[in-house]
Order: C-alpha cells, then sequence, then structure tokens
C-alpha cells in the first residue's frame, strides 16, 4: 500500500503543485530517496499504486524541493526510469578563467539517463569525444554553453530556459544527428551531488528534465514555422510582438540593427516599407490597418513598397493580416505574414511580353500576306492627296483672294466628324486648327471663325467693314487711316466733357483735401484709425468691423483713399484730389446702412481684399494690369453694390421692378450699380478725372478703364459665375506640351507668362476674377469674421423673404425666416461647388495669392466640424455674397 505520507501528492499536475508539509519533514529531495527506498521490491498492485504515485510525484514536482544538502547515490536514480520526460544528470566541465576565446579544461559526461532520454536521444558519447564535438563548437556557441552551465552551478537553484534541445545534447547523446531541425522545449535545472564511487567521492553534477509534452504534430508544424521563408509573427492588440519566425526575426534586426526583441512592433513592419509619403503614409498605413484588424474583424491585405538591402532594388511585398486570439490569455491578437511578391509580379510581366512577342509574330505574318492590298490603298489615298493639292492651289490662284469664310466653329467641328464617320483621314493641320480655335477664351461657337479680321482685312474696304462689325459684335473702331499722327491721342471721353483743364497738378499740395474725410473722427481714436488703416496695407484677414467701429459713417471713403494712395496710382494718374474726396463721400453715402450685407462695410472689405490681389498677390509683381486697369479695377470695387436695394435680381425680375424692365432682365443689379456710380461721375463737382499732360490718362486709357469696369462688375452676378471660371480655366490651362513634362512648374504660370502678348479678351478674364474672389473675400477671412458676414447674409435673405411673403409671392429657397437654418445650411455646399474652386483657379495661376486660398480651406474645415456635431440637411448651393 502507499505510504501515508504520500497519499497528498498522489495525481499532482505541473500547474497544480502545493505547498507541502509531511510528518516533520520540509520539502526535500531526501524524502524522495526514504520513499525510493520502501518502495524497493514492491510486487503487489497496492505496491504498484504507490510507485505511480511517487512517479507522479516526481513528475509534478520536478526540482521544486530543495535538494541542496542531500547526497544522491547512481543507484538512486532509478526511480526515474518510471517518468515518460526524458532526464539526464550530467557532470560539468572544469570551467577555468573564461573569456570569449577560453576553451574549457575538462568536458562534461553524463552520469545517469533515464530510460525516456535513451530513447529519445540514444546512449551517452564517450568523454573524450564529448570533450573533442565541445571544442570544436563556434567561440559563440562554445561561450553560451559555458555561460549557461556557470548559471546553473552558481545559481544552486531549479533553473528554467527554453534552448533548442538537440543543440543542448548533441555533444553528450550518440543518437542526436546534425540534421536534426531546431526543437525549443522548457528545460529545468538544478545542481546536485553525487556519489559517483564506492569509496564514497561526492561530486557536483547538474540533473536536467526536458519538458516534451509537445505531439509529434505539434514539433513538425514548430519546425516548419521556424524554417518557413514566410515572414510569420503574432503581435497583441497594442501592437507587442508575441511571437515570430526566425525568418521575420532576422527581417526585422536588419531594419533595426542591434535592436532586442522587445523593440520589434507592429508599426516595425510599416516602418520598414518605403512609401512615397515617407512617415506619415507609413503611420497612415498602420492606423487603417490596426482599425481593419482590431475594430473590425477584418482580414486585411497590403502591398508594400520597400527598397532591397542587398541590391537597392525597389521591390514589393504583401503584408496578410488576421484577426485571432492568443491561445495563452484568450486577448485580442493579430496573425502577419509578409512575403515578396516581386518575383511574382516579375513573372507576369515576363508571361505577358512573350505573350505579346507572339501576338506580334502573328500580325507580322498577316500584314506580309495583306502587303499587296495595303501596297494599293497607299497608292490610292497618294493619289487623292495629290489630287487635293492640285485642286486647293488651282483655288487660290483663280478665285478671289480674301473670301469671306462664314463657316463657325460648329460648322468645322461637324465637318471633321463627317470626314471621319466617312472613312477619310482628316490631316493633322486640320486638327490642330480645330483645337485651337475650341480653346481660345473669345471663341463664338455661333459665330464665324476670326470675324473682325476677316471683316477688317477683306477687300469690301475699311468703312464696310467697321460698319459690319458695329452691326455683328456691337464694337466700334476707329480706321487706322484716321488716327492721329501725335504721340497722344487727347480726344477726351464722354464722361470728361466736364473735368477741368490744368496744367499742373500738386499732388502734395491736395493733401490738405483729404483731411475732410477723416474731420467726423473724434480725435481719441485717430491713433486707432492708423495702426488699421496700416494693418489693412498687407493684412488677408483684415478686422473690416473693427474699422467700421472706428469710422462710422466715413469707412468705405477713408479706407478706399488710403489703400489707392498706398498702392501709388494717384502719384501717377493726376487725379483732381477734392472732387475725388467728393465723389468718395457720395459713394459711401450711397450704401444702404439699413442692409444688412450690402452695405458700405461690406463694399470696404472687397475693395480692402481687392488691394491685397492688386498689390500682394501677384498681379502688379507680374505687370498684369497697366495704370487704367488698376485703376479701374479699385474702382469697380467701390462700386459694385452701389445703392443696392436689399433684394436680389430674382425678386426685381419677378415683381416688375423698373430696373429689371429698364434692363430687360439681364443682371438689373449689376447694370445699375455701374451706371448710377457714372452719372454721379458726370457731377460738375465729382468728375475727378483731369485731362492735360503729362499725368492724365488718355481718351484709349479711359475707354479701356471704363469697358474693364463694366465687365467686372457685370461679372459679379452668380448666373454668370460658371462661364467666366470656365473660360478662365480654358485660357490659362497646360498646354499640351505642358502635359509632356515641357512645361511650366505648378503655380508659376503667372510669373512665366509675357503679359504683354496675353490677348485682352484673357487679360479681361483675371480682372474679372480678381474682383469675384474679392467680392465673396469674406469667405478667405478669419472664421468669426466671416461667420458674421454670413449671419448678415442670412439676415437680408430672411428680410427679402418677409417681402415675398406680404406680396403673396413664392418664398425663395433659404430665405424663410420660419425655417430652421436659413443660408448657414448651404455653407459646405457654397465652398465647394463656387468658392474653393474660384480660389483655387486664381491662386492655380498667381502663387503669391495662396494664403487667400489658405484662408478659404481654413473655413471649410471649421463648417465641416460644425456639421458634423450636427444632424446634416441636404446641401443646396447659395452664394456667399450675392444671389
Amino acid at each position: 500500500m502507499l505510504p501515508n505520507e504520500f497519499k497528498p501528492f498522489v495525481r499532482l499536475g505541473d500547474s497544480r503543485v502545493p505547498q507541502w508539509q509531511f510528518a516533520g519533514v520540509g520539502a526535500s529531495m531526501s524524502c524522495l530517496l526514504h520513499a525510493s527506498k520502501r518502495l524497493k521490491g514492491v510486487t503487489t498492485p497496492d505496491d504498484l499504486t504507490g510507485v505511480q504515485a511517487s512517479v507522479e510525484y516526481v513528475s509534478g514536482v520536478g526540482l521544486a524541493a530543495d535538494t541542496s544538502e542531500s547526497v544522491w547515490k547512481i543507484s538512486d536514480f532509478s526511480i526515474f526510469n518510471e517518468l515518460q520526460k526524458p532526464i539526464a544528470v550530467v557532470s560539468p566541465g572544469l570551467h577555468k578563467k573564461h573569456h570569449r576565446c577560453a576553451k574549457s579544461k575538462g568536458s562534461p559526461l553524463v552520469i545517469f539517463q533515464n530510460l525516456e532520454c535513451q530513447r529519445r536521444f540514444g546512449i551517452p558519447r564517450s568523454q573524450s569525444a564529448c570533450c573533442t564535438l565541445v571544442n570544436s563548437l563556434a567561440d559563440d556557441k562554445r561561450n553560451t554553453w559555458n555561460d549557461w552551465e556557470l548559471e546553473i552551478l552558481r545559481g544552486n537553484k531549479v533553473h528554467k530556459s527554453k534552448i533548442d534541445i538537440y543543440a543542448l545534447l548533441k555533444p553528450l547523446f550518440q543518437g542526436v544527428a546534425r540534421e536534426k531541425p531546431d526543437c525549443l522545449v522548457r528545460v529545468e535545472s538544478k545542481p546536485i551531488k553525487v556519489q559517483t564511487s564506492s569509496s564514497g567521492e561526492v561530486q557536483t553534477a547538474i540533473m536536467h528534465i526536458a519538458e516534451l509534452d509537445a505531439s509529434t504534430e505539434d514539433l513538425r508544424v514548430t519546425a516548419m514555422h521556424l524554417r518557413s521563408p514566410i515572414h510569420t509573427l503574432m503581435f497583441n492588440s497594442k501592437g507587442e510582438l508575441l511571437a515570430a519566425n526566425t525568418t521575420a526575426l532576422k527581417a526585422c534586426h536588419t531594419h533595426i540593427p542591434g535592436g532586442a526583441v522587445e523593440t520589434i512592433t507592429l508599426h516595425t513592419l510599416f516602418d520598414m516599407g518605403l512609401y512615397p509619403g515617407g512617415e506619415l503614409e507609413a503611420h497612415s498605413c498602420y492606423e487603417e490597418a490596426v482599425n481593419a484588424v482590431f475594430n473590425l474583424q477584418l482580414t486585411w491585405r497590403h502591398m508594400q513598397p520597400h527598397c532591397s538591402r542587398k541590391d537597392g532594388k525597389a521591390k514589393w511585398s504583401m503584408i496578410e493580416m488576421w484577426p485571432m486570439h492568443d491561445p495563452v490569455d484568450a486577448s485580442s491578437a493579430v496573425l502577419v505574414k509578409r512575403y515578396n511578391i516581386t518575383e511574382h509580379k516579375e513573372l507576369e510581366i515576363q508571361l505577358a511580353t512573350r505573350q505579346g512577342d507572339l501576338l506580334r509574330q502573328n500580325e507580322d505574318l498577316e500584314q506580309e500576306s495583306l502587303a499587296m492590298q495595303g501596297e494599293k490603298d497607299r497608292l490610292q489615298q497618294e493619289a487623292e492627296k495629290l489630287a487635293q493639292r492640285l485642286q486647293a492651289v488651282l483655288k487660290g490662284k483663280f478665285l478671289e483672294r480674301g473670301s469671306f469664310d462664314a463657316d463657325t466653329p460648329i460648322d468645322k467641328t461637324l465637318g471633321y466628324l463627317q470626314s471621319i464617320i466617312s472613312g477619310n483621314s482628316p490631316s493633322l493641320q486640320q486638327a490642330l486648327e480645330l483645337h485651337s480655335i475650341l480653346t481660345q477664351s473669345d471663341t463664338n461657337l455661333r459665330q464665324p471663325v476670326d470675324l473682325k479680321e476677316q471683316l477688317l482685312m477683306g477687300r469690301m474696304g475699311s468703312d464696310v467693314g467697321h460698319s459690319m462689325l458695329q452691326m455683328l459684335q456691337g464694337e466700334t473702331l476707329r480706321p487706322q487711316g484716321r488716327r492721329r499722327t501725335t504721340e497722344r491721342d487727347d480726344t477726351p471721353a464722354p464722361w470728361s466733357w466736364h473735368a477741368p483743364v490744368v496744367d499742373t497738378l500738386d499732388f502734395e499740395s491736395a493733401e490738405s483735401y483729404t483731411m475732410s474725410l477723416e474731420s467726423s473722427v473724434p480725435a481719441s481714436v485717430v491713433p486707432e484709425v492708423e495702426r488699421l488703416l496700416k494693418t489693412a496695407e498687407d493684412s488677408w484677414q483684415f478686422d473690416i468691423f473693427a474699422f467700421a467701429e472706428a469710422t462710422q459713417g466715413h469707412t468705405l471713403s477713408l479706407l478706399f483713399f488710403h489703400l489707392v494712395k498706398q498702392s501709388g496710382l494717384l502719384q501717377v494718374l493726376g487725379f483732381d484730389i477734392p472732387r475725388l474726396c467728393c465723389y468718395l463721400r457720395k459713394m459711401d453715402a450711397g450704401y444702404d446702412p439699413s442692409n444688412p450685407y450690402h452695405n458700405s462695410i461690406h463694399v470696404a472689405s472687397v475693395v480692402q481684399m481687392t488691394h491685397m490681389l492688386l498689390c500682394h498677390g501677384g498681379i502688379m509683381q507680374n505687370k498684369v494690369m497697366d495704370r487704367g486697369t488698376l485703376w479701374s479695377t479699385y474702382w469697380s470695387a467701390l462700386v459694385h453694390d452701389y445703392e443696392h436695394g436689399g433684394v436680389n435680381n430674382d425678386f426685381l425680375i419677378k415683381t416688375a421692378h423698373p430696373l429689371a424692365v429698364t434692363y430687360s432682365d439681364d443682371s438689373p443689379l449689376e447694370h445699375h450699380h455701374i451706371a448710377a456710380a457714372v452719372r454721379v461721375f458726370l457731377e460738375p463737382e465729382c468728375c475727378y478725372i483731369v485731362m492735360c499732360p503729362p499725368q492724365s490718362l488718355s481718351s484709349d486709357e479711359i475707354r479701356v478703364a471704363r469697358s474693364c469696369a463694366i465687365t467686372q462688375v457685370l461679372g459679379t452676378d452668380m448666373r454668370k459665375h460658371f462661364d467666366i471660371l470656365s473660360r478662365f480655366q480654358a485660357a490659362f490651362k497646360a498646354s499640351p506640351a505642358t502635359s509632356l513634362g515641357t512645361g511650366n512648374p505648378p503655380g508659376s504660370l503667372g510669373q512665366c507668362l509675357n503679359w504683354d502678348e496675353v490677348k485682352a479678351e484673357d487679360k479681361t478674364l483675371v480682372h474679372q476674377m480678381v474682383l469675384k474672389c474679392a467680392d465673396i473675400g469674406h469667405l478667405a477671412a478669419d472664421y468669426r469674421t466671416h461667420r458674421q458676414w454670413s449671419f448678415k447674409l442670412e439676415e437680408e435673405f430672411f428680410r427679402q423673404g418677409d417681402k415675398e411673403r406680404e406680396l403673396g409671392l413664392p418664398i425663395s429657397p433659404l430665405m424663410d425666416r420660419d425655417q430652421k437654418g436659413g443660408m448657414t445650411k448651404s455653407q459646405m455646399g457654397f465652398f465647394s461647388i463656387v468658392g474653393i474652386p474660384l480660389f483655387q483657379a486664381l491662386a492655380g495661376l498667381f502663387k503669391e495669392a495662396q494664403p487667400m486660398l489658405d484662408g478659404v480651406l481654413a473655413n471649410y474645415k471649421h463648417w465641416e466640424a460644425s456639421s458634423k456635431a450636427l444632424p446634416s440637411p441636404p446641401q443646396t448651393m447659395v452664394p456667399s455674397s450675392e444671389p
């Protein structure tokens, strides 16, 4: 029967070893010796049960008991033959002074091995054979062996390690072959004292117990995992490395030279890539992968570019990630496999190349079989071309030169397409000519090509040509033959007939007249006004509301005069300053302060943004405008909303307002703004243009400036927005040469253009774009100012809706005061559809205007953040300046 003192230890598992005591005997290996003596010679089943209990005790407790004071005899080890774990008692080598190149003075010797150890690893080698194998090891492996043994002997306690069992036992046992694969197992080692001879000599030895509980299938899977060329790794949800095969660890250590295993994380795999976007793109891919695997529980695949460290060539790897659970603690984990797909891609290219070669060979054979037919077709086409050339020569010789070509661009396009449909091959020259016509910004698809040149240079006569041009295009030109031969054309413009003609104008003396503009500003706030005026000269985000508070009633006139003076225009235009100041006061008074949005403060902000675009946005730097068009642009900003009634064009048209009737429903507000401002200019006390040399504007300059101002103000009608924007983009888009890599770099086109050679029509588009951007310039203001303008416009829209309700008219969209949100709901749509493309187009031509675009994008992000915090209503495009 099993002794009573052993009953508490029957069937103890590895993970359930208790803290035990019995009959005054401590937890030591001496009890095991005592048990072995009592169990000798047992023959009954009950005694065998005792043997099994002792075996399970040794299996469960292992070396946990204290054996430091026990002395073992060789015969005592026979009990370990009952265990299914390999156990070996080894006498260590004699370690002297240990350094990197030192060799052991002795060699290990196997004192005992149990039957399981003999079955797995064979019989022990002789001491001389063992010494030879140990000394033949490489220095690093031999030093590792010595360090491992010394650590066990010095510790005098159970030493647990996870090592390659075959590397450990290869010098000791004959059954361990060189070709054995790696097998990492847990080994418990403990120094013990062993009596090895009958004389009682006691020496120190090491008892090793190997935990080989894995199945044969597990061992094979482990070997395959370690030897696999595919990088295989396991990470937890924090990105920490849990396990990896040898190939993966080598690759990671190559990327992180000298780095420990603990430094390898999931992010390391993405840092190994060579992304075009650098670390930011690598981090973005990492975040996307973590979200897909751990949050969405999705299998994730990613193609990663990288540079080979062997040959420096660009290669590709595939990273595959599967969500899983850690088999140890069931926490979230991810299995990652990384393998090279460069060879696969190269093989695909090779196969595609070979297939292409075969197809080309087949095509060559077919071409050879059709050679005769092709030659016949070629000769026939050549004959047709010769006939066409002959006909063209005869036509040019016998027909009247300068005959009128009435074909419009549409006619030429349809003829070109019809030629292709008929099976003919139009010449390259025809295609280039048609491309040139259709890409010109001033092309009218329903008007004969080059109508102006045909009329003025034909044989019908100069007077007839100008008459026809006026009838067909509404354009009047003075025939060249009637032009005066003087250097300047001093014919006064119609609106300058009332202007005084003086000999000289002292600009500095005119400064006294400007004092009247500041007369109503309290002396206490004059320093603040001066500071704000200085800020307005070069600020893309000027605080217009602070300036209006300090200059109530004179905001527009003060700011306009100061900015024009700072631009240098007043010094070169020779204006009558007192009359100009009078004109500015009347402009200031012509804006209704009761309008929440379309008032003098809005116009002042437009003037300031116009100044920034002209002086700091690339216009003056690149000499895009002359002095006349520069002045007309400032003036257009000043008058572009003059006498605005607080309602839009649609309201005027629906109510048959006299302005809508007068201008036949064609931009009635814009037409009135410029017409009313010109009427004020024609008043004697306001006609500031002085017709005297050498500074005054010539009649031609005035005519061009007036034409420029009209197109600019009319261009603020949002109904013309897309027409102007599309023409502008077509006029200044990259040419075909640019697309081939020979054009100008992005953002520098405005600097590279020779503006003296740019067509007047294309320059007009630039003029219109400047005022259009300034008109909705509050989109680029600081967010507080921009938001204030948005709500002011909303209130003005609501007031129009109130009027429509009173008149029984349908209330316009976003103008119903009873509907929550109003115009502010449309901001993101307006930014995306109108605002951002408009500012991007101008900043794309003039990179100096980039700060303006940056302000627009910043405000868009504010609206975007606000929309995410609230339910998202459908977005409707409503202009942020004028409907």
